[in-house]
C-alpha cells in the first residue's frame, strides 16, 4: 500500500514539474512578444487604436470598406515576432469579417478595397492564451501584411 501511494505521489510531482516547464516556455514567449510589441507599436507611420491594434497604411485604396458582415478577399502574409511565417494567401477568400480574430476584424474595417496595410495585432486581439492553430503559440503578437482585394455583403 505504501509503495502504491509513493508511486502515485511521485507521478503527481513529475506531472507538476513537467507542466511548470511548459508554462515557462510560454512565459518566455509571452515576455518576448510583450517586449517586441512595446518596442514596435510606435514604429514610424504606425497608428495605435484604443484597443491596442497597431496599423500602418501603405496604400489606402478606393473601393468600399468592409463591415462586420462583409465577406472579404485578400492577399496576406502572417508572421510571428521571430520572423516565422504561420500563414499566407494570394487572392484568398477569408470569409466573413466577423469570423476572424478581433484585431484582424478591426484592421480590415479600416481598409478600403485595393488598399495595403500592415497590422501588429497584440495577443489579446489575436488568439491570446489559447490557440488551436499549432503554428501560433499562446501569447503571440500577430504581424500581418494585407492587401484587401475586395469585400461584398
Amino acid at each position: 500500500m505504501k509503495r502504491a501511494a509513493l508511486f502515485s505521489f511521485t507521478l503527481f510531482l513529475l506531472a507538476i514539474v513537467y507542466s511548470s516547464c511548459q508554462e515557462d516556455v510560454y512565459m518566455d514567449w509571452k515576455l518576448q512578444n510583450d517586449r517586441w510589441y512595446a518596442a514596435h507599436k510606435s514604429d514610424s507611420g504606425f497608428v495605435t487604436t484604443s484597443s491596442g491594434l497597431c496599423y500602418k497604411v501603405i496604400h489606402q485604396g478606393y473601393h468600399r470598406k468592409p463591415s462586420t458582415s462583409s465577406y472579404v478577399i485578400a492577399t496576406y502574409k502572417g508572421k510571428l515576432v521571430d520572423g516565422s511565417t504561420f500563414d499566407s494567401g494570394t487572392n484568398a477568400y477569408l470569409g466573413m469579417v466577423s469570423g476572424l480574430v478581433p484585431g484582424f476584424q478591426e484592421g480590415l474595417k479600416k481598409m478600403n478595397g485595393g488598399g495595403s496595410y500592415i497590422f501588429y495585432i497584440p495577443a489579446k486581439l489575436g488568439y491570446d492564451t489559447a490557440t488551436t492553430y499549432t503554428k501560433i503559440p499562446p501569447h503571440s503578437v500577430l504581424i500581418f501584411e494585407v492587401d484587401l482585394i475586395d469585400s461584398y455583403n
